[in-house]
């Protein structure tokens, strides 16, 4: 990731206008933009706005989408999917895309309620004309025709309080915390099982990092070169994924 051409003289006056101006550009190097800008008020010191952290967030999602898909991981893409989806309006330019994308995934990876709604989404009088002829039938199918079968997603302990909370929820209904999310997965970390990438320091479940640290891939957050050996346990997660709350 290339940090030379950005400066930061006024991070602390990031507003909402220029996080929108971010997202409108190619998403990959939205999120490379995002992610310098999030380093540099984190170096400062200064409180990351929200709009910021969910954009990131966003982005990241449909980055490791797309990383699950071409390793063929469809259920962990099709999460993430469902999860950009449900934000659709925030990539303006890839609407029918993506969720061309969440409704191939769902499909592949047993998600039939999820694939039949998101299908019905693209089949308004406003996106129909646009989906790719070569979806088109499939998909008119899925809603002509629907399964809804569907398993309940898994849960497993919040960080904070070990309240059950589903794998890809990032905020946990009993103690009410935002929950930091896996760079690997996206799903909320684990607290006996979370560890940090040493050049981004942003956390992952370390079990998942390292089945692609195996498969020789980069962190997925800020495609540094990773090792094994230099991504032990983090029991010290909660003063860096979270520093506002130590100082």
């Amino acid at each position: 990731m290339t940090t030379g051409p950005y400066k930061f003289p006024q991070m602390q006056k990031l507003t909402r206008t220029d996080t929108k101006q971010v997202l409108i550009c190619n998403y990959r190097h939205a999120h490379d933009v995002l992610l310098v800008m999030f380093g540099e008020l984190r170096k400062q010191k200064l409180k990351v706005p929200a709009d910021m952290t969910t954009a990131l967030m966003l982005l990241h999602s449909y980055t490791i989408a797309r990383m699950h898909v071409r390793r063929g991981d469809h259920l962990k893409a099709a999460r993430m999917l469902i999860r950009v989806a449900n934000h659709i309006s925030k990539f303006p330019a890839h609407t029918v895309p993506i969720l061309t994308s969440t409704v191939i995934e769902c499909q592949r990876s047993g998600l039939k309620n999820s694939s039949f709604n998101f299908a019905a989404m693209l089949m308004r009088p406003e996106t129909r004309s646009q989906v790719d002829e070569k979806y088109k039938k499939k998909i008119e199918a899925i809603v002509r025709k629907p399964q809804k079968s569907e398993e309940e997603e898994p849960g497993s302990p919040c960080p904070f309080c070990s309240s059950p909370v589903v794998e890809t929820t990032l905020e946990c209904g009993q103690c009410q915390n935002a929950l930091p999310y896996c760079i690997a997965t996206g799903r909320h970390i684990l607290a006996d099982d979370v560890t940090l990438c040493p050049s981004c320091k942003f956390p992952a479940i370390r079990s998942e990092l390292l089945k692609l640290v195996e498969d020789g891939e980069e962190c997925p957050m800020c495609s540094s070169a990773l090792s094994a050996d230099k991504l032990p346990v983090a029991s010290e997660w909660k003063s860096v994924v979270n520093p506002e709350a130590h100082d």
